[in-house]
C-alpha cells in the first residue's frame, strides 16, 4: 500500500466535498429534468382528459338532437324576422296607396266642382266664338281650371277670350265624344283654360 503524503491527506477532505457538491448538482439537475418531464406528462394528461370529455358532450348533444333544436330556433328566429319587416313594409305601403286614393278623390271633387261653375258662369252654353288649333302643349300643365289632356293638332272652341292670370288664357272646350256622331246626352265636353300663345286661330 503506498505511503499517502500529509499534502494528499490534507487535500482529501476538500477533494470529497467538491465530489459531493458535484453529486447534488447532478442529482438537482435530474431531479429538474424528471420534474420537467413529469409538469409536461401532467399537462398532456389534462389536455386529453379535456378533449375526451369536450368529444363526449359533443356526442351527447349530437344524440339529444342540440344542434338541430339550435338551428331550428335561428331559423325560426330569421323568419320571424322577415315576416315582421314584411308586414311592417305592406302597412307602410297600404297607408301610402290609401293616402293616395284619398287626394285622387279630393282632386277629382275640385275638378268637378269648378268645372261646374265654368258651366254655370256660361261656359256650356256660350256660343262658339271661333276655333283653334293647338300647336303646342306646354310641360306641367294640370292645373284644376286648365284644359288637359290635349295634343299637337287638336282643334279646340273657343268660348272666351282673355281670361286667367294676366288674361293670357282662353275659355275653350273639345268634344271628347266617341264616336264623333254620339246622341247628345251621350256627349263629353271639356272645358278650361288653355294658353293663347299655344293656339293658332283656325282661317
Amino acid at each position: 500500500m503506498p505511503t499517502q503524503t500529509p499534502m494528499a491527506v490534507a487535500l482529501r477532505p476538500l477533494l470529497n466535498t467538491r465530489r459531493a457538491a458535484a453529486v447534488a448538482a447532478a442529482s438537482q439537475r435530474c431531479a429538474a429534468r424528471c420534474g420537467n418531464i413529469t409538469q409536461r406528462q401532467f399537462h398532456a394528461t389534462q389536455n386529453q382528459q379535456f378533449a375526451a370529455s369536450l368529444r363526449s358532450r359533443l356526442s351527447e348533444l349530437r344524440r339529444n338532437g342540440t344542434p338541430e333544436i339550435i338551428f331550428g330556433g335561428l331559423v325560426l328566429t330569421v323568419v320571424g324576422i322577415d315576416y315582421y319587416l314584411q308586414q311592417r313594409t305592406d302597412q307602410q305601403k297600404n297607408e301610402m296607396i290609401r293616402q293616395f286614393e284619398q287626394e285622387v278623390k279630393q282632386d277629382e271633387a275640385i275638378s268637378r266642382k269648378e268645372k261646374k261653375e265654368l258651366i254655370k258662369q256660361g261656359g256650356a252654353d256660350m256660343t262658339t266664338k271661333f276655333q283653334c288649333t293647338v300647336r303646342r302643349v306646354p310641360k306641367q300643365f294640370d292645373g284644376h281650371k286648365c284644359l288637359t289632356n290635349l295634343k299637337v293638332g287638336d282643334v279646340v272652341n273657343v268660348l272666351q277670350e282673355g281670361v286667367g292670370p294676366d288674361n293670357k288664357y282662353n275659355l275653350c272646350s273639345i268634344d271628347r265624344s266617341h264616336p264623333p256622331k254620339a246622341a247628345e246626352d251621350e256627349k263629353r265636353i271639356s272645358i278650361g283654360w288653355f294658353p293663347c300663345n299655344c293656339l293658332e286661330k283656325v282661317q
